[in-house]
């Protein structure tokens, strides 16, 4: 975030330098009787402090209030990996590779490696995981894994992976957010409404009822907007 700052910064002022040169050539060149030079030179540059400002600031207060906002929906395969979650990756490796049938270092290892980026490893961990123990919270990661991994597509192998974890626990909260998502990037939104609205109805206290909440309302409208371009 700070990097993009500075970046949008750095380019709007390479935009506002040159009218600065041409507003001062002005001044410097202005011949009038009413106002004396240095009160024209005075009542320019706060003009022009200003429309600097303004020129900076609005940008950058958009951009805080709108920038990203759709990326909770999108996942993708990052090469480029943070240091601090290569470091969390080495980490967990190391502890599954000491503990192979730990559960919760197998766990550990497979959340890391998700938040890496790095969907094919997940699922390869979440395999081992499974081997140990069926579980639907387990099943449910290995189909978003799945379905990242393979560029958000909804393959027989992630239904199949979907349909096990549901027959475990017909809530299991990765399946049905992941299938809500699925079918609101489809633009499918009725559909989208009825999983979110079935975890809602579900009373799991992990969910995050205000994100559920937000994303049903944004495909509420979405439905609105549809029927009313259809109506014209």
């Amino acid at each position: 975030m700070n990097s993009l700052v500075i970046a949008i910064v750095v380019t709007l002022m390479s935009f506002i330098a040159p009218l600065w040169i041409l507003h001062l050539r002005a001044i410097n060149n202005a011949d009038t009787k009413a106002i004396k030079p240095a009160a024209l030179t005075r009542y320019g540059r706060k003009i022009a402090s200003a429309m600097t400002a303004t020129l900076l600031l609005v940008p950058l207060l958009i951009y805080s209030q709108i920038g990203r906002f759709n990326d909770w929906d999108k996942g993708f395969i990052d090469e480029n990996i943070d240091y601090l979650i290569a470091a969390d990756i080495n980490k967990n490796a190391q502890a599954a590779s000491e503990m192979p049938n730990n559960k919760i270092a197998l766990l550990n290892l497979a959340y890391a490696y998700t938040e890496g980026g790095l969907y094919r490893e997940s699922v390869i961990t979440l395999d081992k995981l499974l081997a140990i123990e069926t579980d639907a919270e387990v099943l449910g990661m290995k189909a978003n894994a799945l379905y990242y991994r393979d560029g958000r597509d909804m393959s027989a192998e992630v239904l199949d992976v979907i349909a096990q974890a549901l027959v475990l626990d017909p809530n299991e909260v990765q399946s049905l957010l992941l299938m809500a998502t699925h079918a609101y990037l489809n633009r499918d939104f009725q559909q989208a409404i009825v999983y979110w609205q079935q975890l809602l109805n579900s009373d799991n206290p992990s969910i995050n009822r205000a994100s559920i909440n937000n994303a049903i309302l944004k495909a509420e409208q979405k439905i609105a907007n549809r029927i009313v371009t259809a109506s014209e």
